[in-house]
């Protein structure tokens, strides 16, 4: 519930006699006052008129910082987004960004859904027909191999993690002349185990030799595999310290080249176009055009420090809200992939100390937000590296190595397989077979089985608890997100229902409730 109702009771301090603000400048003065005085609840007001009297982006952000300090993170949102649009209308996208990053742990959010709907959750309103390899719902479930998993044609990720994925990735260089051309073994033990294979395809030549003729061996060696491959050519092409960063146009240039050499030679490639989650302003000047790309990536990790800097903790962030700039940008167009996720418990940067709860919370806001609130992202692969300790990682900064890793770690792992019980998270590429999505809880309910729910709960506070009621009677959850629940159909009896949520702090205070009414169908 917001506070800004209660605030406009509020008198603001002040010396007796003295005239009352009327300019906005006054206004935001006076707040600054409270703010030094300790009185949040008394700044927001002030700064509430300034912004009134001045909508400008300094006056929204100053109202959503008082507004946090009060204590109404809604309120506080509401500031901050009205903040971000005004940095963007006036073009200070780097502001807007930074500002979107800061603020996103006080979006707090939630929701009821429906696991075992009967019917397809639609498609987004504004998505053209599928892309190549698009599945028409659920998510593929991808998990990262390299040499060392293949035993003969078959692919061993050790125990916990048998069953199969639906795609299985590697990076690879483009080296013309030197070692093999294609991972073909990889690809025909990822065809035989019925996935996809995501390649990373690294450029180890500079740009401008990358040529119809040094891509023609890999695109031949492709199209003999047989197998669907997701083709990452030159990612994170706004990291500077990619070679193939430095001019745009030469970028998109090279992109549309393997693009077209793929088309012609390689029909069973699907072009990915990743980008990593900053220097967003940038995307543009190196996105080669929709007929270029099928699919948007993202690279995205979860990590207690930002570049192992103890100085930046990123244990609030969540790995939605660095999705969702890239997403809100391109999944009317395109498919999304997060072309590689790894959750952090280990970090170099805090020796010895356990993230293991971050990391579970992390992978479970991630995937379970992927199903039931993005229904265009699309895959999700896993990075499972212990880059502590791997070759392939040893450039890498001491402070800034994480252990990604699945295997060995039950909790992570209790986690992960959790999703391959449910039938929107895809274990193998089929993309034409039909699956049940998570779906928002209907006004209107047909039941002809147990109904399985889920709760989609997002907060700043850490410690929550979760009360969920049909008609007043409590309804046991699971203890973590998604807090999956199960509604017997003999409880379900025609006529009308209502559940409600509510979240609470450790400390007992209110922090979000819902409520949804529905009306089970004779």
């Amino acid at each position: 519930m917001s506070l800004l109702v209660p605030l406009l009771a509020l008198t603001l301090a002040g010396p007796v006699g003295a005239a009352p603000p009327t300019s906005p400048d006054q206004w935001y003065a006076q707040g600054q006052k409270e703010l030094k005085a300790g009185r949040s609840a008394q700044a927001a007001l002030a700064f509430r008129r300034a912004a009134e009297l001045n909508p400008s982006a300094a006056n929204w952000r100053a109202l959503g910082d008082a507004l946090v300090g009060a204590g109404d993170l809604a309120g506080a949102s509401d500031a901050y987004a009205r903040a971000i649009q005004g940095y963007r209308d006036r073009g200070d996208t780097v502001t807007a960004r930074a500002l979107e990053n800061k603020t996103a742990p006080y979006r707090q959010d939630a929701g009821l859904y429906v696991l075992n709907a009967a019917t397809a959750a639609p498609v987004p309103g504004c998505a053209p027909k599928p892309a190549r390899f698009e599945p028409a719902s659920g998510l593929y479930l991808g998990m990262y191999v390299d040499e060392t998993a293949l035993r003969g044609s078959q692919i061993s990720l050790g125990p916990g993690l048998e069953g199969g994925f639906a795609v299985y990735f590697r990076y690879f260089k483009l080296q013309p002349g030197i070692g093999e051309v294609f991972p073909a073994r990889l690809a025909q033990a990822a065809k035989q185990a019925g996935g996809a294979l995501h390649i990373a395809l690294e450029p180890a030549i500079p740009l401008r030799q990358v040529t119809e003729a040094t891509l023609l061996p890999f695109a031949r060696a492709a199209a003999n595999s047989g197998v669907p491959i997701f083709l990452r050519f030159a990612a994170e092409f706004n990291d500077p310290a990619n070679e193939w960063s430095r001019d745009p146009a030469l970028y998109r240039a090279k992109f549309r080249l393997v693009h077209d050499v793929m088309a012609r030679e390689a029909p069973n490639v699907a072009m990915v176009w990743m980008a990593m989650p900053s220097r967003l302003e940038v995307l543009d000047s190196y996105y080669p055009g929709a007929d270029a790309v099928d699919w948007v990536g993202l690279s995205l990790y979860s990590v207690p420090y930002r570049n192992g800097n103890l100085k930046e903790p990123t244990l609030n962030e969540s790995p939605l809200d660095v999705l969702k700039p890239i997403y809100d940008k391109y999944a009317c167009t395109h498919p999304i992939q997060v072309s590689e996720y790894g959750a952090s418990h280990r970090s170099s940067a805090a020796p010895g100390q356990d993230f293991t709860g971050f990391a579970l919370a992390r992978l479970r806001e991630l995937y379970w937000g992927a199903a039931l609130k993005y229904p265009r992202l699309k895959n999700i692969n896993w990075l499972n590296l212990d880059m502590l300790s791997s070759a392939f990682v040893q450039d890498r900064g001491e402070g800034r190595r994480n252990d990604y890793r699945l295997s060995g770690v039950p909790a992570k792992l209790a986690a992960f397989r959790e999703l391959r019980d449910v039938g929107a998270f895809r274990t193998r590429f089929d993309p034409a077979s039909p699956v049940r999505v998570p779906q928002p809880f209907p006004t209107r309910l047909k039941v002809q089985e147990d109904v399985q729910g889920a709760l989609w709960v997002k907060t700043l506070d850490a410690g929550v608890k979760v009360a969920l009621t049909l008609d007043g009677r409590p309804v046991p959850t699971a203890a973590a997100l998604p807090y999956r629940f199960t509604l017997r159909a003999a409880e379900l009896t025609p006529g009308p229902h209502t559940l409600e949520l509510k979240v609470t702090s450790a400390r007992g205070q209110a922090v979000l409730s819902r409520k949804q009414a529905f009306e089970v169908g004779r």
